[in-house]
């Protein structure tokens, strides 16, 4: 797999939703100021061009952790080894 930065946005069109995830679409913090505890929040601002912006608060779980609302046996949270260093939306493409 490659990451790459999503290039102009993503579209979620009225009435839609759209699900960020490991493995797929996802946010990366990047220049973090100090290191993410487990069992904290990350707070953060989503900004819409056209329906303004939305506080969401994210669980920093440990590496491995289940992703909340994941069905029995599905996603993961993982780390490459790289740590949690960035920040931007990224796509994942399989190769």
């Amino acid at each position: 797999m490659k990451m790459r930065p999503v290039e102009g946005g993503l579209e979620i069109k009225p009435g839609e939703s759209f699900t960020l995830k490991p493995g797929g679409n996802h946010i990366m913090f990047l220049d973090l100021k100090h290191p993410l505890e487990q069992g904290k929040t990350v707070k953060a601002t989503l900004k819409f061009d056209r329906a303004g912006t939305i506080d969401v608060e994210y669980p920093v779980l440990a590496i491995g952790a289940p992703v909340p609302g994941a069905s029995a046996g599905g996603s993961t949270m993982q780390d490459s080894g790289g740590g949690m260093q960035g920040g931007g939306m990224m796509q994942m493409d399989k190769r």
